[in-house]
């Protein structure tokens, strides 16, 4: 099984412009054009323009998906201080409940 790039660029010809695009892989046979631009002089300026577009996309992708790390860090420990605080809450209002169940059976044994 070849092992491709899952962002690539990939240089046509129309007329006698040029156009350059930064491939996505989706699947094993299809790919997306996630950005392009038209109307280069030659192949030269439209491979140039690709590779360096290519270089800062992925560097946005790696950004993007750092920022995404850290905020689902955030709300991870978020959800679970939130869900230990409710843990908390759960036996503090049990124990509370215990407490009100004792002096009353202490109330009752003390009247009867």
């Amino acid at each position: 099984m070849a092992q491709q790039n899952k962002f690539d660029y990939r240089i046509t010809q129309e007329g006698d412009k040029w156009n350059a695009e930064i491939t996505r892989r989706v699947t094993a046979r299809r790919t997306s054009v996630s950005k392009r631009q038209n109307g280069f002089e030659n192949e030269a300026l439209a491979e140039v323009w690709a590779k360096e577009e290519l270089v800062q996309f992925v560097k946005n992708l790696q950004a993007a998906t750092i920022r995404k790390a850290d905020k689902r860090t955030v709300r991870n420990e978020l959800a679970a201080k939130a869900e230990a605080e409710k843990i908390a809450a759960a036996a503090a209002y049990e124990e509370k409940r215990l407490a009100a169940m004792e002096a009353q059976d202490q109330q009752e044994n003390e009247e009867a």
